[in-house]
């Protein structure tokens, strides 16, 4: 353990203030250092509500437990990102040598349950195309938008924040800038997204700037971006109009990554399409795959379909 003098110069609320400016420099997106800053400050209450030590190298995981302990009622999920992040802080902590170990070493984060990710079926994504309104330059925009988040798999942050610039429709390529991460990418679109996004630019109004504009009221308002919450309501509206549960952007996501996977595609090629910088969130969508696959192959093998002369009634058995 460093001398106590060098921890005794910088309290706890200091070294998460160094922390957080330590991820601002190493250039973290500004959501990424929020969401640290709140958990890191969450955990700053706690200790001086529960009495944690002011010296850093005298907590113990005694003190982590009741901090984790405040929140049992939430989600695996949540549960896992707080341990992680403040597990992240000590980590820096003996990296930076103001620890010599972590009080993290000896614990074990909660497991975050593996969901079944369900993508949508082609019935479902041809009735959204079919409740896009082709006589109207929303429902062009609608439909060009829908083919772009299932041909691309892109985020709905990615797709509000594309450009006009971005777009290549010769060579049929999409700049993706604004990413999660910083890490931008090329993705590609096929033949049927192509067309829409002809009919789309053959109305929109010439302009630079945002590729797809915000409307109201049916009008598109040229020259004012699509914001996030937009993209959100026109596919909440298009579900409540099909009668399609849960139509959101991220299940087009899921949905480009499953269909890839179904026709052959490799994990590293959806990988790199997602943007994904590992391939984890990959094979949650394989998982989803095979496990639709092991269930439509069930009756090749089902064992109860085995059974001999299963539909014959049971002998009776003598016992004299």
């Amino acid at each position: 353990m460093p001398p106590l003098s060098k921890l005794a110069e910088h309290s706890l609320e200091q070294l998460i203030e160094l922390y957080l400016l330590r991820c601002k420099v190493e250039g973290r997106s500004p959501k990424t250092v929020a969401a640290y800053g709140w958990t890191l400050h969450s955990f700053l209450a706690v200790s001086r509500k529960e009495g944690f030590p002011e010296d850093v190298g005298h907590i113990e995981p005694s003190h982590l437990y009741t901090y984790l302990g405040r929140y049992t009622h939430h989600s695996p999920a949540t549960r896992h990102r707080y341990f992680r992040e403040v597990r992240c802080f000590f980590n820096w902590l003996v990296f930076a040598n103001y620890l010599d170990s972590t009080p993290f070493a000896s614990l074990r984060n909660v497991r975050v349950p593996q969901k079944i990710v369900q993508p949508f079926s082609r019935e479902e994504v041809v009735e959204l195309l079919s409740a896009c309104d082709l006589t109207t330059q929303v429902g062009l925009r609608d439909r060009a938008m829908i083919m772009i988040l299932l041909d691309t798999g892109v985020r709905c942050s990615e797709l509000v924040r594309l450009a006009l610039a971005d777009l290549d429709l010769s060579e049929r390529r999409i700049r993706v800038l604004h990413t999660k991460g910083g890490k931008q990418r090329i993705v590609s679109f096929a033949d049927r997204c192509a067309q829409a996004l002809h009919a789309y630019l053959a109305v929109r109004a010439p302009g630079e700037g945002a590729l797809f504009w915000s409307a109201h009221d049916r009008w598109i308002h040229p020259g004012v971006a699509l914001q996030p919450n937009g993209l959100k309501q026109m596919l909440r509206r298009l579900g409540k109009r099909t009668g399609i549960p849960k139509v959101h952007a991220h299940r087009f996501r899921h949905t480009f990554a499953t269909w890839a996977i179904e026709q052959d595609a490799r994990e590293l090629d959806v990988q790199y399409l997602l943007g994904h910088a590992s391939p984890d969130m990959v094979r949650r969508y394989s998982a989803t795959y095979n496990s639709e696959k092991a269930a439509r192959r069930h009756a090749a093998f089902s064992p109860g379909e085995r059974l001999e002369a299963a539909d014959q009634p049971v002998s009776t058995i003598s016992y004299d």
